[in-house]
């Protein structure tokens, strides 16, 4: 009778080899970004492998695979891939193209909740050794694509890109550390801080849904052979539109997330325009912009964008449903004024009631309003050394002015 001799679950011991100290979850997933999210980002021929029991925190990263025309295989044990289940608790991701080549091997039985054991190789040899390990137990052929995807060391583009992602991403987590080990030294660490936290990710996990629709409507239209601009145009405004949001989302875990640098005006403007227009779908106001000054302002771009939309976007709202009268306008206007740019917004829609209170936290003349818009613009224009006003509003005309330095 033939013997039968199990595997041994050799990833593990190759874990071992490099002697690595715990690494949390979040970090993890942080470095699974990095290695996967170059070739998502620029498809090309490539392949993925992985192993991963719970796709929380990485769901959004693998439905833009699944997504994608990149082959990838599941080697889970349900999976169907695999001679024996001898691997347990270990899992694996494997990023092979021909200029760039990630192996990740970790192991979640450390005793320690939410950390991990792991093992790296990047762009080096060695990466066949894991790969060895990995053929061995699947029924798949994995040696084909050892021998197709050899990576040039000489060109290191996505994998300089991979590095950038890395640091991004890990400086972003000790942020988060950080900022954790605060609250709990000044005793913030209760219900409104899990609640905050909790909805911030809930929000992100749909923020990250509307991303993934809008490439599938993108390569849609591509393969379609659709070029209507404004298609394409919705297309690139929701996906700005969600960076925006994601970025804000982002710097509730900073202190500090202003991000000031020269941009050009006339840039803004446009882009504001671009990312307004859905307000004014269906509705008969004209949009008037009068984007004269070409200059360069100090200003954070997702912040200055934040204060253009919701000027806009109140403005809009103002004039009501079922208000239908003829000669509605928005206008938005520059200019340049010693050593400030000069932003006008203005409209048409009525008189504001207690204007002396639009500013404050918590006002709001809307059934549904937060009463926080103004008041963050307001917050966000000082934080870029600006100010905000409301400079009129009577009958004829209500005026907003953002007064920003330029470089």
């Amino acid at each position: 009778m033939k013997k039968i001799v199990r595997q041994q679950n050799y990833l593990k011991e190759l874990i071992e080899t490099q002697d690595n100290k715990f690494l949390s979850i979040r970090a993890l997933h942080a470095l699974m970004r990095a290695v996967l999210e170059p070739l998502l980002d620029k498809p090309e021929s490539g392949v993925v492998l992985y192993r991963i029991s719970s796709m929380d925190g990485v769901i959004g990263l693998f439905k833009r695979l699944e997504f994608s025309e990149i082959e990838s295989y599941d080697f889970s044990d349900s999976s169907g891939n695999l001679r024996e289940k001898v691997w347990a608790n270990t899992e694996f991701l494997c990023v092979l193209t021909h200029r760039f080549a990630a192996i990740l091997i970790w192991d979640s039985n450390t005793g320690e909740e939410e950390s991990v054991r792991y093992y790296s190789v990047i762009n080096s040899n060695q990466q066949n050794e894991a790969l060895d390990i990995i053929n061995r137990n699947s029924i798949l052929d994995i040696g084909k694509y050892q021998e197709r995807f050899k990576p040039d060391r000489r060109d290191n583009k996505l994998l300089n890109q991979s590095f950038r992602r890395i640091l991004s991403n890990l400086d972003a987590e000790s942020k988060e550390a950080v900022l954790g080990f605060a609250e709990n030294q000044n005793g913030i660490t209760q219900e409104y801080t899990k609640s905050t936290r909790a909805a911030a990710h809930e929000v992100r996990n749909q923020l990250s849904i509307c991303d993934l629709y809008s490439e599938i409507i993108k390569k849609y239209c591509e393969k379609s052979e659709i070029n209507d601009e404004t298609i394409l145009g919705a297309i690139d405004c929701i996906k700005r539109a969600v960076k925006m949001a994601s970025n804000s989302l982002i710097a509730l875990k900073s202190e500090n997330s202003l991000d000031l640098k020269p941009h050009n005006l006339k840039y803004l403007i446009k882009t504001a325009q671009d990312l307004t227009k859905v307000y004014f779908e269906c509705k008969n106001i004209e949009y008037i912009v009068e984007n004269n000054a070409d200059c360069d302002i100090l200003a954070d771009e997702d912040k200055f964008l934040a204060i253009l939309i919701n000027l806009v976007k109140n403005a809009a709202e103002a004039f009501g449903i079922e208000d239908d009268k003829n000669g509605k306008y928005i206008k938005i206007k520059t200019e340049a004024e010693g050593d400030f740019a000069i932003i006008r917004v203005s409209n048409n829609a009525g008189a504001i009631s207690n204007p002396d209170k639009i500013f404050d936290e918590g006002f709001t003349t809307k059934s549904f309003g937060s009463g926080l818009g103004l008041w963050i613009c307001k917050q966000a224009a000082e934080e870029m050394l600006g100010h905000l006003e409301l400079s009129h509003s009577e009958k004829d005309y209500t005026e907003f002015v953002i007064r920003i330095g330029l470089v």
